[in-house]
């Protein structure tokens, strides 16, 4: 993924982010030391399980972003459109 600064909010998700790598790497050297060699089969299997989900996480964690940000435009927008409404309708209506 390329990784495009999207402001606010972005700091918190990576430290998220970050514990799960954290996590995983460590999981993946202790199967590593545990299994004794690096290519078996099992440990693949799971990296690649693992990976899965991590680029399942990511992709839920962006779409998530995008409706935040769809959300707070959208808000943004209503609290406008009431604002210019509902200014001073007695002084406009005559």
């Amino acid at each position: 993924g390329s990784g495009h600064g999207t402001g606010h909010g972005q700091s918190r998700d990576k430290s998220v982010v970050n514990k799960m790598q954290q996590k995983y790497w460590r999981t993946k050297q202790a199967l590593i030391k545990a299994t004794g060699k690096k290519e078996d089969e099992h440990v693949v299997a799971s990296d690649a399980d693992l990976d899965a989900k991590l680029e399942l996480f990511h992709s839920i964690q962006r779409t998530c972003m995008e409706l935040l940000k769809a959300i707070e435009l959208y808000q943004k927008r209503i609290c406008c459109d009431f604002g210019a409404l509902n200014y001073s309708p007695t002084s406009t209506a005559l």
